[in-house]
């Protein structure tokens, strides 16, 4: 989808900015002018900015689409991905992988967050059945959950206005 630096650099701007260029300093939206290579200025306060300011890609020399490649390979890789393969994959060094990898993890977060209002909750079992194990691999304990990993999930209930 993103093969050049300028559509991905389009498709930030379409995500970041919907109604058009907005100031990261002082949140102006109307006093914005184009500048050269991607620059904006804000007249009111004329501090410079472009797509990448006050962002996980901030001060960072590897272009917009390559970052836009290495998230789609982090989420949607199962076990993760490691530097070095990223690395093989974007065409970078490992390092630079390294410094990509740091800070999608930062971006993602790892903060629980309080859930609030009505709050659904449940739990399920998961793990293989005793009657499919080996003889010395059974817990021989009793049914249901034994030998299984206890999963609990919640999730706030979404309010709905009428």
């Amino acid at each position: 989808m993103f093969p050049d630096q300028d559509s991905a650099v389009a498709y930030f701007e379409a995500r970041r900015w919907p109604d058009g260029a907005t100031c990261p300093a002082c949140g102006e939206t109307k006093r914005i002018g184009a500048r050269k290579r991607g620059f904006y200025r804000c007249n009111a306060c004329l501090t410079d900015f472009t797509v990448r300011t006050v962002t996980i890609f901030e001060r960072s020399k590897v272009p917009l689409h390559k970052w836009l490649y290495a998230m789609y390979l982090l989420v949607t890789s199962r076990k993760g991905i490691s530097s070095f393969q990223l690395a093989k994959q974007i065409g970078v060094t490992q390092k630079t992988a390294w410094f990509m990898l740091q800070r999608l993890r930062k971006a993602c977060g790892n903060d629980p967050i309080e859930l609030a209002g009505i709050v659904e909750i449940d739990e399920a079992y998961v793990g293989g059945k005793e009657a499919a194990k080996h003889e010395s691999k059974r817990l021989g304990l009793g049914r249901g959950g034994v030998g299984k990993t206890a999963i609990i999930a919640g999730r706030e209930r979404a309010t709905v206005i009428d």
